[in-house]
């Protein structure tokens, strides 16, 4: 994820100057990398390639930037004699060699075609290992601005409010683009680059190439019928990979949960948009100028994107008037709290108006996808339908989603007055400026 540079490199005639000494230990030790110092030259071999009309003696400065879980990052700056590509640049290198490249760039591409949500131009592209870094590489423009993660608790009210306005409208861009089935994008380019988009099955491992061709998975589909296609496949899958070590019998219980669902009304009228799957704060950038509110620039990582029900883009983000709940992502508050708490009423009145004005902005009939404790079970339930139970943490998940799930059956009233209270919330906030109006009048 792009962000301030923490090493730079001047490139000219000499490939490498002495500033980028630096060890990265977490691409060097953790990813078992090349040492900053030893991959600055490959970087300056690439940049050379790629604007051939840099004179001899320009430079190129390259910077070390904050890297993410799946991708190395660095910065480029093109000199000026690179004519209209002079400017500034991300280079991406996937850590791992499954990385699906092709796909990441499909989806951002789309993003940019067919939704307002800011991303970054693809500028070059290379799928192989032909090339001076002996590994695959995306070069992307560099977005402007700040990471939002690290400065939304310096803003003043207003540019919050300004964020809080922008994040609902870009939930409601994502909710507003429809599939018939759910899936990822895919692309396909002719000679002339134009790309052609796709939509292909969620990926199952291991599953037979005719079985991905099953004519269910790419036709029009309900939510449950995804549920219990995913648990299929991934029960199919299991017992392939390990015949003799799945005993339990939890992908059946999660289809029961999906159908009971189903039959409470959870999907009935949802279709399948389009959703980031990790929109949070360290994946956004914001540019803030003296004359103007603070700016999403940029939506970052859409390496995780899909479509699938459209509760999944409805993650409440409680962050915005609730930061103390989400600043440290090392202490016990994880994201099942922050969203079982998303529609607490916030603690002052300043937090207060941030939330009602996300609220006002996304409308009362999306509240309950956002608030609703069963539509939270529902998003937790599609993520094991996606991954299936591969993970360490993926059985003891679904006993407690079970669990839970079975809690708020056993109590509908409860439940059912958790879907109203986002309604009463901004009916109430309503009523209090038509209070505060007619205060105003009598005075």
């Amino acid at each position: 994820m792009p962000s301030e540079e923490t090493n730079k490199s001047i490139a000219s005639h000499s490939p490498c100057s002495s500033c980028c000494s630096a060890v990265s230990e977490t691409s060097t030790l953790v990813y078992d990398h090349e040492t900053w110092v030893d991959f600055v030259p490959h970087v300056h071999e690439l940049c050379r390639q790629l604007w051939p009309s840099a004179l001899e003696n320009d430079e190129f400065i390259v910077e070390k930037l904050r890297g993410g879980s799946y991708n190395r990052i660095i910065g480029i700056k093109t000199p000026p004699s690179t004519g209209e590509a002079h400017g500034s640049y991300v280079l991406r290198i996937p850590r791992f060699e499954f990385a699906q490249q092709a796909r990441e760039m499909a989806i951002v591409r789309y993003v940019r075609q067919h939704t307002s949500i800011p991303t970054a131009e693809i500028i070059f592209f290379d799928s192989t290992s032909e090339n001076p870094l002996k590994a695959p590489y995306v070069v992307h423009s560099r977005i402007p601005g700040k990471d939002l993660q690290d400065i939304y608790r310096t803003l003043d009210h207003q540019n919050k409010l300004a964020i809080a306005e922008q994040w609902g409208n870009m939930l409601l861009s994502e909710f507003a683009i429809h599939n018939d089935f759910p899936g990822v994008v895919d692309a396909t380019a002719d000679d002339s680059g134009a790309h052609t988009y796709g939509f292909r099955p969620f990926e199952v491992d291991p599953e037979p190439e005719e079985e991905r061709q099953d004519v269910r998975l790419l036709s029009k589909q309900t939510v449950l019928d995804m549920f219990i296609l995913q648990f299929e496949r991934w029960d199919a899958a299991d017992k392939r990979a390990y015949p003799d070590d799945f005993p339990l019998d939890h992908l059946t219980q999660l289809t029961t949960v999906a159908k009971e669902m189903d039959a409470a009304g959870l999907f009935k009228d949802v279709g399948f948009s389009l959703c980031h799957l990790d929109l949070a704060p360290r994946n956004v950038m914001v540019k803030i100028e003296s004359d103007s509110p603070a700016q999403i620039s940029g939506v970052l990582d859409w390496d995780s994107a899909v479509f699938g029900p459209s509760f999944l883009a409805c993650e409440p983000p409680s962050w915005i008037w609730a930061w103390s709940n989400y600043e440290d992502e090392n202490d016990d508050q994880d994201e099942d709290y922050r969203e079982i708490h998303a529609n607490d009423t916030p603690a002052t009145p300043e937090d207060q108006e941030l939330k009602r004005r996300f609220e006002d902005v996304v409308g009362v009939d999306m509240l309950k996808f956002f608030y609703n404790p069963r539509y939270r079970l529902a998003r937790s339930l599609f993520s094991l339908a996606l991954n299936g139970l591969r993970s360490n943490d993926a059985f003891p998940k679904t006993e407690c989603l079970i669990q839970e799930w079975e809690r708020l059956q056993s109590k509908p009233t409860e439940s059912s007055s958790a879907v109203d209270e986002a309604t009463v919330s901004l009916q109430q906030a309503s009523i209090d400026e038509a209070l505060a109006s007619s205060e105003d009048l009598e005075l």
